[in-house]
């Protein structure tokens, strides 16, 4: 009797299994569609897919692009160029005949209502470089785009910036999206005969141009010898990729504490092996390849002399802006431009190598009655409200450089701007450039670039 009833327990517990797999079946052939999502007639099509405000791409070249919508029940979709239908669906393959810019747009369509995406298409052109009288030289961060650049009222664009890394002394490349963006720019600029430049720099605290203080990253990669091959193949790797026109090393961080630069002659022998790796002029033959430096305006960049020694060198960027005090005053100053180019053509680099900087940003003091400020502090009662940001806070700020905002506002107006591209002239500097021109405006009458371009390249 006992192996009786265990073999029927046995058999209890072999079915059990099987029943509670019924059950689950049974339960997921239930009708839930009572959770699928439904549409309204006027609902709009929702678009899903990789886009951009802008491509470019060479004649040959297939535009491919693949949308998703929803809902998609009762949906048309098309492409069009130009207002034009060249495709229906959520496809398109279109092959790059024409050197004509053009405008691609997609649309969604759904019981009369549309959604739709546009993008700018450029088709890149032969380099002819563009001809003027004085360098302007517009610099952009990886967070610009086409739209913040004046194209006709620069010479040459510098891209700010690849960092050198503190752990390894490799480079830091923006993301995919700025450099997506930034394949868009180069191919941009190459079309208006504008030459691209990369700068190379330790941390930038932007919207000034300092570093950050007793960072030595670049500055150790740079001396050591190992480090700096593997940091030039790296630049050379990234220029080739980007098909760029040049290569600045900014100072900023090779000035990296209060005991100085270290290794002076290993870092101009970093910047004459950075120019034996590149050509005078591109592969092509088409384009000069510019070795250019950047020094900021620090209290002990008299240590920058060296820069004399470094055998390819197409100019200095001066950063002649940014500085501040204990105590409210300008933060550019016209009389440092005569200064600097004074005491650096006096070490061997010449007017016609310096280009002038002005910032199109301000330095704002907030010091409370009362207050007074020592170097260990002064930096929590200072800000640095744009250019753009300013002219709304005055209507005549272009004309002016200080404005009466909490202990004193100071920044280069556009009239301020034609002042310093007097000096500039009157040295027979190679030109000027603007940090950065996303702070710029584009009002004629108030722009930076506009103003700095039309006073050198009448």
């Amino acid at each position: 009797m006992k192996s009786l009833l265990t073999h029927k327990r046995m058999k209890f517990i072999k079915y059990i299994p099987a029943t509670l797999c019924m059950l689950l079946i049974l339960a997921g052939c239930k009708d839930d569609s009572a959770n699928n999502p439904t549409f309204d007639d006027d609902e709009i099509p929702a678009i899903y897919m990789d886009w951009a405000a802008e491509y470019v791409y060479s004649l040959g070249d297939v535009m491919k692009f693949e949308a998703q919508v929803s809902p998609s029940d009762h949906t048309t979709c098309r492409w069009l160029i130009d207002g034009n239908v060249v495709a229906e669906g959520l496809k398109i393959e279109q092959t790059i005949d024409t050197e004509e810019p053009f405008t691609l747009r997609f649309e969604a369509e759904r019981n009369g209502i549309k959604n739709f995406r546009t993008a700018d298409v450029t088709i890149a052109k032969e380099f002819v470089a563009k001809e003027f009288e004085k360098v302007v030289l517009g610099v952009i961060t990886s967070e610009g785009t086409s739209n913040h650049v004046q194209w006709d009222y620069i010479t040459h664009l510098m891209y700010s910036s690849l960092v050198v890394k503190e752990d390894d002394g490799s480079l830091t490349l923006p993301d995919k999206a700025a450099l997506d963006r930034f394949k868009t720019l180069v191919s941009l600029a190459h079309n208006q005969g504008i030459h691209v430049i990369v700068d190379i720099s330790g941390t930038i605290n932007y919207p000034t141009p300092g570093g950050v203080w007793d960072e030595t990253a670049f500055n150790m990669a740079v001396i050591d010898p190992v480090r700096r091959t593997q940091l030039i193949a790296d630049i050379k790797n990234f220029v080739e990729e980007y098909d760029l026109d040049g290569v600045n090393i900014y100072m900023n961080n090779i000035n990296n504490s209060n005991s100085g630069l270290t290794g002076h002659e290993q870092i101009a022998e970093f910047m004459n092996e950075l120019g034996a790796a590149f050509p005078e002029e591109s592969d092509e033959g088409r384009r000069k390849f510019h070795i250019t430096a950047s020094v900021p305006m620090v209290w002990n960049n008299t240590e920058y002399y060296y820069l004399s020694s470094v055998e390819r060198l197409d100019w200095v960027n001066f950063l002649l802006f940014g500085t501040s005090d204990l105590s409210p005053v300008p933060h550019a100053p016209d009389w440092q431009i005569d200064d600097n180019l004074a005491r650096f053509a006096a070490q061997g680099i010449p007017a016609s190598k310096a280009i002038v900087g002005i910032g199109a940003f301000g330095v704002r003091y907030d010091i409370p009655a009362g207050v007074n400020p020592s170097w260990g502090d002064i930096d929590n009662y200072l800000s640095y409200p744009l250019y753009s940001d300013i002219l709304k806070l005055d209507a005549n700020a272009a004309d002016k450089d200080e404005l009466p905002v909490g202990s004193g506002l100071f920044y280069t107006g556009a009239a301020g701007a034609v002042r310093k591209a007097d000096i500039t002239l009157a040295n027979d500097a190679l030109g000027m450039l603007i940090w950065m021109v996303e702070y710029d405006t584009s009002n004629a009458d108030q722009s930076l670039t506009q103003a700095v371009y039309n006073h050198l390249n009448p």
